[in-house]
């Protein structure tokens, strides 16, 4: 049971527990947390589609590898290197500070037939708490700077963190950008037993599935390769397309 689920149990707990008391003030206590949790847990939960519609999958038989925090200026080239390596395209998300100094990089990606897409300016961990016109700020000039590099780059976004709320909404919509979510996360960013990652992917992911890595842990690298070598050998596409 993952964190998501223990969060949706306690609102349902909640919300028995709303329907079960007596008690008035209690009630509205209760109530109160159970809103509280619940959105929450939707703010947390891409997949949930409760504040804005994100592109779920990619095409029956395909994998989507994507990669976030980019670019960085060691790990990156690497990842280009093996996905190369296997005639495999991937979608890169970018966050906006890092891209200057980091142009020739950028340019790489698009030409060896990557999709890009950004990921905020800042990345700030703080974001899900700003108002509308500092998240619409942050989101804009991060796409820019993106634009700045390969305007064909089209108008895909990634959230940071996966977080969505109301202004964040408001700002994807305003900024003309379709958000993209994933449907298997790789933890590389937590887990640091490259051996018990790999076979956590090997188990989970499936045909049309989106994969969730980052292209600045260094011990994604060296997963990579076999993951890749595993789902071809199933038969998989592994292509930067989305459904």
């Amino acid at each position: 049971m993952n964190k998501l689920h223990v969060i949706l149990m306690i609102a349902l707990v909640v919300a028995v527990g709303i329907l079960l008391t007596p008690i008035s003030d209690l009630y509205v206590l209760v109530l109160v947390v159970g809103v509280l949790v619940f959105f929450g847990a939707m703010s947390l939960w891409m997949g949930a589609q409760f504040f804005l519609n994100s592109i779920p999958r990619t095409s029956a038989g395909n994998v989507l590898l994507s990669f976030d925090d980019g670019p960085d200026p060691v790990n990156t080239p690497l990842v280009l290197d093996i996905l190369k390596k296997h005639n495999v395209t991937a979608l890169f998300f970018l966050i906006g500070k890092k891209v200057k100094g980091n142009e020739a990089l950028i340019s790489r990606i698009h030409e060896e037939g990557h999709l890009l897409g950004s990921h905020s300016f800042s990345h700030a961990p703080t974001m899900g708490f700003w108002n509308r016109e500092r998240t619409t700020t942050d989101i804009a000039e991060g796409h820019a700077e993106l634009l700045k590099i390969i305007p064909q780059a089209g108008n895909l976004y990634r959230p940071p963190f996966g977080v969505t709320n109301p202004a964040i909404a408001y700002a994807i919509k305003k900024c003309g950008l379709r958000s993209v979510g994933w449907t298997v996360r790789s933890f590389d960013t937590i887990r640091k037993e490259p051996a018990k990652m790999l076979n956590s992917l090997k188990r989970s992911v499936k045909g049309s599935d989106i994969v969730l890595m980052h292209d600045t842990q260094p011990h994604t690298l060296s997963i990579l390769d076999p993951l890749i070598v595993e789902l071809k050998k199933r038969k998989l596409t592994l292509k930067a397309e989305l459904n």
